[in-house]
């Protein structure tokens, strides 16, 4: 359980991390995608090595669950997956990677035993290295060791990452899902129209404590205008937000937490409303951003309380909350 107060200064620096980044991808690095959540690389890209993917240390394999240490001194990276039952070992320049088999540790500690892992040394084409004061490492090598099925698309230039414990059509059915809607399908040059985030599936016994969410949208034809926390078509005015416009390009991200439960979504519907104005009465398509970035974690976010109680809450995404990625166009056929 995390304090209320900690909860908003992290939805806050979420919107104003990157800020002033230019999110444009470098020529030439492919795009890496993990259970179908892009990952955002912040400030070093994913960079192809003699036909090899290196990736920076932290965000790709954190966003599989998995936990990642840097040892300076030692020069070392280390892995351990998301069910702790592998640890993987790399060092800067040394082409052999060391998986150790973490899976007998609880049994032989439970029989007075000394505990030593199986390892298994891997020979690397590409040794780690450093790149641009970023620690570099191979991304299917690593993946592989911690249970992940890696697919290279030669079309899309683009890394497939699927982890053990990807959620199935079923999971995602059941699960709290987020999607876009307009309050209109047109607008004239000048006007604004509301584009909603909706909730699907909410636990009964929780309700909506906290959103952070990211829209993808035309900056060419459309500004970002204002945001709102809402339950159903009403708006939720004791809630502190934060907003950032400019948070990547084409991407405005919004954070809302509520310190009112009496007035907060307690069932399906509309939990935040953005405006935009339209600056052209052009077609502008919208949709939520399904990224992971290396520096603020993931763009979209729910935070759910139960009760009165400011702390008790729980915090979905990733593999715990569905993102709904289908556009919403405003202006078509105009």
């Amino acid at each position: 359980m995390k304090k209320s107060i900690s909860i908003i200064a992290a939805l806050a620096l979420c919107a104003s991390a990157t800020a002033a980044f230019a999110a444009d991808k470098a020529a030439g690095t492919p795009d890496v995608f993990v259970n179908g959540t892009e990952i955002f690389f912040d400030d070093q890209p994913a960079q192809i090595v003699d036909d090899f993917t290196l990736v920076p240390a932290r965000g790709v394999f954190e966003a599989m669950g998995a936990t990642v240490d840097w040892d300076a001194e030692k020069q070392q990276v280390e892995v351990e997956s998301a069910d702790h039952n592998t640890i993987v070992r790399l060092i800067i320049g040394d082409s052999t990677m060391k998986v150790y088999d973490m899976s007998g540790l609880f049994g032989t500690l439970l029989s007075g035993q000394d505990f030593k892992a199986p390892e298994t040394p891997v020979t690397l084409e590409v040794a780690p290295q450093i790149l641009n004061d970023r620690t570099m490492i191979p991304l299917r090598a690593i993946s592989e060791a911690i249970d992940a099925d890696v697919k290279w698309d030669g079309g899309a230039y683009a890394v497939n990452i699927t982890t053990a414990d990807a959620p199935t059509a079923e999971d995602y059915a059941g699960m709290p899902t987020l999607t876009l809607s307009a309050g209109a399908d047109t607008v004239a040059e000048g006007e604004t129209v509301d584009v909603f985030v909706n909730v699907k599936n909410l636990p009964a016994d929780r309700y909506v404590s906290g959103i952070t969410a990211a829209v993808n949208y035309d900056k060419d034809n459309f500004s970002y205008e204002s945001s709102s926390l809402m339950s159903g078509d009403a708006e939720i005015p004791s809630a502190v937000s934060s907003d950032n416009a400019e948070y990547r390009e084409g991407v405005m991200k919004t954070n809302f937490i509520t310190v009112d439960p009496a007035n907060a979504a307690k069932s399906d519907g509309k939990i935040v409303k953005i405006s935009f104005k339209s600056l052209n009465g052009k077609e502008g398509k919208f949709e939520l951003s399904n990224t992971y970035s290396t520096i603020s974690g993931y763009n979209i976010s729910l935070l759910l309380g139960v009760g009165d109680s400011l702390t008790d809450t729980s915090l979905l995404n990733g593999k715990k909350l569905n993102i709904d990625t289908t556009s919403v166009v405003i202006n078509a056929g105009k």
